[in-house]
């Protein structure tokens, strides 16, 4: 039994000595938070049309710079134009009709004065005869005759001046109705003219010519073209953790093997509820030199950092902050900690010989 005994001690022993060990060491330690990265122009907009048609001519191309009010591309507004000729045409109707030399209303106004001069000989006729049936000098149909005719003569006359202000009002209306429309077709004719709403440089052209546009669409892309921003998305459960000003250490597919630092310059108060994530922009402290749309790389978002830490790796820590030492399982204090190292604060030292959980 004895035997037996000193037996598994041995065992125990020979497979201590072979699991792997490390001692703690002092390193440098950024505790941060992880972030994909995509480049893009500062204050990039997408170019969309307001109208729906065949892009006609494209003026611009990859790469230029622009003033506000540069002409991007044409969109087809055959059938705009046509209706605004048609509009022109009714406009300048209307206004023949009200203002020109032979108008409506000048032809009613001699009519309207015709009704007057009949008006007054009938009322003077009908004083006549009032005066001569006073005298037993005419008829009593001569009489009544002749007061009828002035009467019908009097109302045609009102009702004639009626109708003249009411279409006078009437003319008015269309023209200023038509004068709306030209306007309207005019407008609408420009929206077939796509302008850059901003200074800055075409990034990318999304149609081409023959290439049909809906309002939905975009058709380019242009943003500043001297400054770019880091464009990141941060999980829901680390979006406490940051706040503007704090430093960015970025590495992109295109510089291997180097760091640029940056700083967080915006966080979006709404998270988007399809990623779960929180879209931040970085800017950047010192930029590369050569920069383009649509680079990407990785953020780490600084959280806290030291430059003389004691760690071990992570898979060295047992649950419950505890390590197993040569003298058996010991808890410890750690501290700050990245996706590799964890700061031990108190319970080992640099010459604690630590073994990996099995």
């Amino acid at each position: 039994m004895k035997y037996l005994f000193l037996l598994f001690l041995g065992l125990l022993f020979s497979c201590n000595d072979a699991r792997e060990t490390i001692f703690p060491e002092y390193k440098e330690l950024v505790e941060a938070v992880y972030s994909s990265v995509l480049l893009e122009p500062k204050d990039a907009y997408k170019v969309n049309a307001s109208v729906s048609g065949f892009v006609d001519s494209i003026l611009v191309k990859v790469g230029d710079n622009l003033k506000v009010g540069d002409i991007l591309l044409h969109i087809s507004s055959e059938p705009i134009q046509l209706n605004q000729q048609n509009a022109y045409l009714n406009y300048d109707l209307v206004r023949q009709t009200l203002e020109g030399e032979a108008n409506l209303l000048e032809e009613m106004k001699l009519e309207l004065k015709t009704a007057k001069l009949k008006m007054q000989n009938d009322s003077i006729n009908s004083l006549r005869f009032t005066r001569l049936y006073a005298e037993k000098a005419c008829s009593k149909f001569e009489f009544d005759t002749a007061i009828l005719g002035y009467e019908m003569s009097k109302n045609n006359f009102l009702s004639l001046k009626k109708r003249i202000a009411r279409k006078e009002t009437e003319l008015k209306n269309q023209l200023a109705q038509s004068r709306n429309n030209l306007q309207s077709s005019v407008l609408k004719t420009k929206d077939y003219t796509i302008r850059s709403g901003r200074k800055g440089k075409v990034f990318q052209l999304l149609k081409e010519p023959g290439e049909f546009v809906n309002m939905q669409e975009a058709l380019a892309i242009i943003g500043d073209q001297d400054a770019f921003v880091l464009k990141m998305l941060i999980d829901e459960v680390d979006i406490t953790k940051v706040q503007i000003g704090q430093k960015v250490l970025v590495t992109l597919e295109a510089f291997k093997n180097k760091v640029f630092e940056a700083k967080i310059s915006t966080i979006s108060p709404k998270m988007d509820e399809r990623t779960q994530t929180f879209e931040m922009e970085a800017v950047f402290s010192n930029p590369p030199k050569m920069l383009y749309m649509g680079l990407t790389g990785e953020g780490n978002i600084v959280l806290n950092e030291k430059k003389k830490a004691l760690v071990i790796p992570r898979e060295y820590l047992l649950p419950g902050n505890k390590v197993e030492t040569e003298n058996g399982i010991v808890s410890v204090k750690t501290g700050l900690s990245n996706w590799s190292f964890i700061e031990i604060i108190s319970g080992i030292t640099e010459q604690t010989t630590i073994y990996k959980p099995l």
